[in-house]
């Protein structure tokens, strides 16, 4: 018999303590709740904690590795490498150049980019000629390196960045998920050209919508502030009188005061809500460590993982277990979970590029096998024993 819970328990919820309520509705009261005060000081705050020289608020990390490789001058004669296990918004914003995304393989443990995987891509699809990495099929100029730090694990950035040095590439690291995971004793958000983090709503902090680039290239931080809004050269906020002027075709991704007012507290409580998310993995790999069929993620490797989620593997048993039955019975349970990520090849719109699964086997095997369990900061106990209670009842019982 199975024993559901009362209530769905996602695999996500957000985190927002009465202090940020309150926050927010000081600056809703405040009269100025577009950017403004709130967003600088946010900017400041974050490039503290993460030891970045500079520090860019957007609307979203989308937006973010938009204007990253619009600051680098990305074009239609160009390419950029792009792990095959990814949200799409990695790949996307090359495809707004009209740019080519050249597909690399991850690894079989953490479904990381590597060296080797990029290796392997350059190799197989690119040459290397008169100081220019290009792709063969396309002709085009491979330009940046956009690694992924999936669920927490951070990519090898000493390894990719020596790569990136020996091709002549930008290296532009989508930090969606690795906030605030440290790499080599350094906090996420200095080991790249370009860091870029998201705080929607499932992530380590959160904005609601919103997202943050740093950088240590005045010239890049310079060039995305411009084109954040609109491609006026004076800030709304501190503006000296009315003037201004449009000096190029900018966008509309700026960060609103209201956001930054719950992000200013969001990473205020960032090292609590941290410390929930490690302890909830540590209770997940010491109840689940024996049990048959189940493999576990592991800790991060030359750091701290920022544990944002927590990936298994399930082996298929023909009749009694797989990824899909997991997700199923856990349903039935009232327990949520959910895939990261379909690999970028498998989606109608990407497969114009005509990547052939066969250059992918480790991305192919994530894909039949990983599902996301529950693991947020907000998670009581009677939520944890729920979860570990349902996934032990499913594996115990096949």
């Amino acid at each position: 018999m199975i024993t559901a819970r009362k209530t769905f328990l996602p695999f996500a919820l957000p985190s927002i303590s009465e202090k940020a309520i309150e926050e927010v509705a000081a600056v809703l009261r405040s009269g100025w709740i577009t950017s403004g005060p709130k967003v600088k000081e946010f900017e400041e705050e974050f490039a503290k904690y993460t030891g970045a020289d500079f520090a860019l608020a957007m609307n979203s990390a989308t937006a973010g590795l938009h204007l990253a490789l619009e600051s680098i001058g990305l074009c239609s004669e160009d390419a950029v490498l792009v792990p095959t296990v990814t949200f799409t918004a990695t790949a996307e914003t090359v495809c707004y150049f009209g740019a080519e995304p050249i597909l690399t393989d991850v690894d079989p443990i953490f479904n990381l980019m590597t060296e080797a995987t990029l290796r392997e891509t350059i190799q197989r699809e690119c040459v290397f000629s008169k100081g220019n990495l290009v792709h063969k099929k396309t002709g085009k100029t491979v330009r940046a390196v956009m690694p992924v730090h999936l669920a927490g694990a951070v990519c090898d950035m000493d390894s990719i960045n020596s790569l990136a040095k020996e091709y002549h590439l930008y290296v532009i690291e989508d930090s969606a998920h690795a906030f605030p995971a440290v790499h080599k004793g350094e906090r996420i958000g200095t080991h790249g050209d370009f860091t870029v983090f998201s705080f929607y709503a499932t992530k380590g902090i959160t904005t609601g919508e919103g997202g943050m680039v740093t950088t240590r290239h005045a010239h890049f931080a310079e060039r995305m502030k411009l084109m954040r809004l609109h491609g006026i050269n004076r800030e709304t906020y501190g503006r000296p009188g009315w003037y201004y002027e449009v000096v190029s075709p900018g966008y509309k991704y700026n960060m609103s005061d209201i956001a930054a007012a719950l992000g200013i507290v969001q990473l205020a409580e960032a090292e609590d809500l941290w410390r929930r998310r490690i302890q909830i993995a540590e209770i997940y790999r010491s109840e689940f460590a024996d049990l048959p069929f189940l493999h576990l993620p592991l800790p991060a490797i030359d750091g701290e993982h920022s544990w944002h989620l927590f990936r298994v593997e399930v082996d298929t048993v023909p009749g009694k277990i797989n990824r899909d039955i997991l997700c199923s019975e856990l349903q039935k349970r009232n327990i949520g979970s959910s895939l990261h990520f379909i690999p970028l090849y498998e989606h109608p719109f990407y497969q114009r590029f005509g990547y052939e699964r066969k250059n992918y086997p480790n991305s192919d095997a994530m894909y039949k096998r990983t599902l996301s369990l529950p693991l947020f900061a907000g998670m009581t106990d009677g939520d944890i024993e729920d979860v570990v209670t349902a996934v032990k009842d499913i594996f115990t019982n096949l």
